[in-house]
């Protein structure tokens, strides 16, 4: 990685360099690993190349740029296309260097339970679709384990569940 120091970023797992055209400068081999690419290819992508929603970064690049600091929960883009919802903690640091840290949300239960509670109609909306993102992925992963039917079963009823109320706040 860079030969930068930041204490925000000692001990992460996910971390990443971009500049200002927000293309990835460096990254740890974990990002790599996380999005299915190997190092030469993500350092050839930028910000939006990997974001699901690749319509919103200009925007939030230069929101984050101008404040210096940004964090939250986002959805980047796996090579193959599947969804990865991530919580994101970025700096533009005094030397100039902009980076961020990310960590993995791995449970749908979270995503779904942060969009219940939101109350600002601008981050619902969001909060919503990267909810509905990470339900409809377990959903997938949930008809290839066979293993524990019971269980199986009960997470379907509750993944059909959370759609529905998502679909409902969705119209709302």
């Amino acid at each position: 990685m860079l030969s930068h120091s930041h204490p925000e970023l000692e001990g992460a797992e996910y971390v990443v360099f971009a500049d200002a055209a927000r293309r990835y400068v460096d990254c740890t081999d974990s990002v790599c690993r996380l999005l299915g690419y190997e190092r030469s290819e993500i350092l050839g992508r930028t910000i939006d190349d990997v974001s699901f929603v690749a319509a919103e970064v200009p925007k939030l690049f230069a929101e984050y740029l101008q404040r210096g600091r940004m964090e939250g929960e986002y959805v980047l883009k796996h090579k193959t296309g599947t969804p990865v919802p991530i919580r994101f903690r970025a700096f533009v640091f005094g030397d100039g260097c902009a980076a961020a840290t990310w960590e993995l949300i791995s449970d749908w239960r979270e995503l779904y339970l942060a969009a219940l509670v939101e109350i600002d109609p601008v981050k619902l909306k969001s909060r919503v679709e990267m909810a509905m993102q990470a339900v409809q992925q377990r959903m997938r992963e949930v008809k290839t384990d066979k293993i524990d039917l019971p269980n199986v079963r009960r997470e379907e009823q509750s993944l059909r569940d959370a759609l529905s109320a998502l679909y409902s706040l969705m119209r709302s």
